[in-house]
């Protein structure tokens, strides 16, 4: 049990090398965030003066919450609004459209499953698991652009994570695969985090007429570099870690009763920890 010095020089002095760990979630030197920076609080402090920090800016912090949620009241509203806009265009079209009892619950099943994604994909709180909406899909395709999702956390005060897709596809994938890649990214709960990353996800690109018959691979981090692993220091992202044959355009683009994977030219992901 070698001693190692507290690297914040707190009075505990020495601690066991395998308890520094657990030490360093209780010093009261240790730099920490302040509890509201998730809704806009950037000050840093010693733990010790947390107490003292949360007193002093209560009005601050209450203002801060207040902004928070009118923001997330107005996105949401104007969800709300768009849905509602495609639930009475979808019914017009049924209206419309002549087609025996079997097929129109059919369609009833498909829609409602297609709306569900797309809510779920709209969702503000972005923690695994997460459903991921691409749109686009062509003009990403013919543009052989690299596309990136929203920002999600592996878990609450997690790693802080996007998706990436190559829609024209990339390296041994290039021009006959879907490539898709996870990437770490610079979040404000690194401090608190172990390194290097060692979990293991699963991706799923989803069947939008049913929740069945979906595609998944599974993405360890057990074996990754560490410039895909590691703490992103420099820049926003690390390095991607993936798929470049996630899946073949020709099974991407076939569609039968069981399963339609584009369309509407979008397509759905679901990432999860195994």
């Amino acid at each position: 049990k070698l001693p190692l010095a507290c690297p914040n020089k707190c009075e505990v002095g020495t601690v066991p090398r395998e308890d520094m760990e657990a030490h360093r979630k209780e010093c009261p030197l240790e730099m920490i965030q302040c509890d509201y920076h998730n809704v806009g609080c950037e000050v840093r402090m010693a733990r010790k003066d947390l107490v003292k920090h949360k007193k002093e800016k209560m009005e601050d912090h209450l203002m801060m919450t207040q902004l928070k949620l009118a923001k997330t009241e107005r996105k949401l509203e104007s969800t709300e609004q768009q849905f509602e806009k495609r639930v009475n265009r979808l019914e017009v079209m049924m209206q419309q459209m002549v087609i025996s009892g079997e097929r129109q619950e059919e369609l009833l099943v498909s829609t409602r499953w297609f709306l569900h994604l797309s809510s779920v994909a709209a969702s503000c709180d972005q923690v695994c698991p997460v459903i991921v909406k691409m749109t686009q899909f062509s003009k990403q395709q013919q543009g052989n652009a690299r596309w990136y999702s929203e920002p999600f956390y592996t878990h609450k005060k997690g790693y802080k994570m996007c998706l990436r897709v190559d829609a024209a596809g990339n390296g041994r994938g290039e021009g006959t695969h879907l490539s898709v890649f996870l990437y770490l990214m610079k979040g404000p709960h690194d401090d608190e985090l172990r390194w290097p990353l060692r979990e293991k996800f699963e991706v799923k690109l989803l069947n939008q007429i049913s929740d069945s018959e979906h595609y998944r691979v599974s993405c360890s981090y057990d074996n990754a570099h560490s410039y895909s692993a590691g703490r992103v220091v420099k820049h926003d992202r690390a390095e991607g870690w993936g798929f470049d044959k996630f899946i073949s355009n020709e099974d991407l683009h076939k569609n039968c009763a069981k399963y339609h994977f584009l369309k509407g030219d979008c397509i759905f992901f679901r990432l999860c920890k195994v």
